[in-house]
């Protein structure tokens, strides 16, 4: 086994960029996109607890199929308790996203942390 010590884009093939977009005031990069060039197994952790974020129900329906391609993170809003409007705006993230990549909507994961 070759170990890799080169972070997220260590491996071939993988990319990471991070912005500045506005939800956090400070003005720090609250924005973070991994890509892969080509597609990539995918698993998922998730809570037991019976009250889920909208990004955690995305997540778990585009990983059905256990691959994965593209997973943008925004940091400064948790994005928790946003109801039917929430899962829309998760849903519409991974749409657009997966247009600019040209990749599926199926292929990209939302994270949110506060």
């Amino acid at each position: 086994m070759k170990i890799i010590n080169a972070g997220v884009t260590g491996p071939k093939g993988f990319f990471a960029s991070g912005i500045s977009c506005g939800i956090k005031r400070s003005g720090k990069k609250d924005l973070a996109l991994i890509y892969s060039s080509k597609p990539a197994s995918a698993v998922g952790v998730f809570t037991n607890n019976k009250i889920v974020a909208a990004p955690i129900k995305v997540n778990q329906e585009n990983l059905k199929d256990h691959k994965g391609r593209a997973i943008i993170i925004n940091s400064g809003n948790a994005n928790c308790f946003t109801g039917k409007q929430g899962f829309k705006n998760a849903v519409l993230i991974t749409k657009v996203l997966a247009k600019n990549l040209q990749i599926s909507s199926k292929d990209v994961l939302v994270a949110s942390t506060g």
